[in-house]
């Protein structure tokens, strides 16, 4: 009777060994925690990577990609073509306006002898180089309207084509000071010349309104891109939020899932005796 009991203690310690073993190499080998910082950090980064490392099986493991693929291709082709754009208003100035008719014509202007004031003597300031200043200075004032060459031909020359003093149209201010307002056709054979030019008190160049106009086109291209990088940002955001969420999800199901096996030693009576025995259920 005692080798019996000392050969079910043994059996019993055995047992209760072999279980724990077990027990830790269910736990160990099928589930390893993931890591919320890990998932949010690699996300952050390369949106999609975070998913992948918590579950590789989740539709946003593609999407997230996807997504960034599609930002960084409109990003590039609307800056792209800002930059053709870009490149494209400053190719029409350099061909289309002319330092040397602005001076011509400010200078008229600032000795006319109906301008009482010397508002105009340091009126103009146009860059002598073609910088940033210079290309957005002569489509944005109407001070540097002179350079271009349809307003030019227009209100600077005669019909024989010869450069003469511009018509210059004063206004009185409250102050008695003369205000330039516009300009008389005195080339009314000029190819440029159409029912645009009619208001000789409209400061006007179609040159100048085509260039307005590809500058404005420029600017949308690089709005544009900037959008799109704005969404890379959110995209990379959104991403990590949802690799958190994801290692939660998945934290939670497999602590679900392990805490439901469980690994249990009993006695049982088998053959008029109690014997030791190792029981592992599952609840579904």
């Amino acid at each position: 009777m005692k080798k019996i009991f000392t050969i079910t203690l043994i059996l019993i310690i055995c047992s209760v060994a072999i279980a724990q073993e077990l027990d830790n190499d269910i736990i160990q080998i099928n589930y390893e925690k993931k890591s919320l910082t890990k998932a949010m950090m690699l996300s952050s980064l390369f949106p999609g990577a975070g998913q992948f490392y918590a579950n590789r099986r989740s539709i946003t493991t593609y999407i997230f990609p996807l997504i960034e693929i599609g930002l960084i291709a409109g990003y590039f082709i609307n800056y792209n073509q800002g930059l053709d754009a870009e490149a494209d208003y400053q190719d029409f100035a350099d061909i289309h306006y002319n330092r040397d008719h602005q001076y011509y014509a400010e200078d008229d202007l600032i000795n006319d002898p109906m301008n009482n004031s010397n508002f105009y003597d340091d009126h103009f300031r146009l860059d002598d180089e073609n910088t940033q200043h210079f290309y957005e200075d002569i489509g944005k004032y109407n001070k540097y309207v002179f350079g271009w060459d349809d307003w030019f031909d227009i209100y600077a020359t005669d019909e024989a084509g010869n450069i003469v003093s511009p018509e210059w149209l004063w206004e009185e201010t409250t102050e008695g000071k003369n205000m330039w307002i516009g300009n008389a056709v005195t080339n009314p054979e000029s190819e440029y010349y159409n029912s645009s030019f009619s208001d000789p008190y409209t400061i006007y160049s179609g040159y100048r309104a085509d260039y307005i106009q590809m500058r404005r086109d420029a600017e949308d291209s690089y709005d544009k891109a900037e959008i799109y990088s704005f969404g890379l940002v959110a995209n990379h955001i959104i991403a990590a939020v949802d690799a958190v969420r994801l290692t939660r999800n998945y934290n939670r199901e497999y602590l679900s899932n392990t805490s439901q096996l469980e690994i249990n030693f009993a006695p049982i009576f088998v053959n008029n005796s109690f014997s030791p025995a190792l029981m592992i259920t599952k609840r579904f």
